[in-house]
């Protein structure tokens, strides 16, 4: 009898740390684009310091019609949700009008705002402010982009 119930609480606690067990998704990706134009090069060049919860990218310059592109491994299972990325901007216009953008996190709210599917984050500088470019569908179901008003360029110096 002892001897079951040993099996069955073996079996129970397999199940349950399979069910448990961090589920990673492997299309996260980030991309940062400056679609600053019509004005000075020195002008129009985007700055950007960049960090994850693990890892400081540093400053980086990115010229106008160029971007960046991030691709990660994302947890999206509670207690593991922690992937998020977060950076500061500056160009010729100012710098945003937070301090630190969160630029993506696995957190379902904020990846809805990114649009369908949620695991890709496209953002843009352009010469009035900084933009999110949310993925749609469009009448006929194909993919479509909203670029949406985050931020306008602020001086804070």
């Amino acid at each position: 009898m002892e001897r079951n119930q040993g099996l069955c609480f073996f079996i129970l606690a397999a199940i349950v740390a399979v069910a448990l067990r961090p589920a990673p998704t492997m299309a996260g990706r980030l991309e940062l684009r400056n679609e600053i134009k019509e004005v000075a090069v020195r002008k129009a060049k985007l700055s950007v310091r960049c960090r994850s919860n693990e890892d400081d990218l540093g400053w980086d310059v990115i010229k106008p019609m160029e971007s960046r592109v991030w691709q990660f491994t994302t947890m999206n299972m509670w207690p593991f949700q922690k992937t998020e990325f977060r950076c500061q901007f500056r160009s010729g216009f100012g710098t945003t009008s937070q301090e630190v953008v969160t630029v993506f996190s696995v957190r379902s709210g904020f990846r809805r705002e990114c649009g369908f599917g949620g695991d890709e984050c496209t953002w843009v500088a352009k010469r009035d402010g900084f933009y999110l470019r949310k993925a749609v569908r469009d009448k006929d179901d194909r993919q479509a982009f909203v670029d949406i008003l985050k931020s306008k360029w602020v001086w804070k110096w």
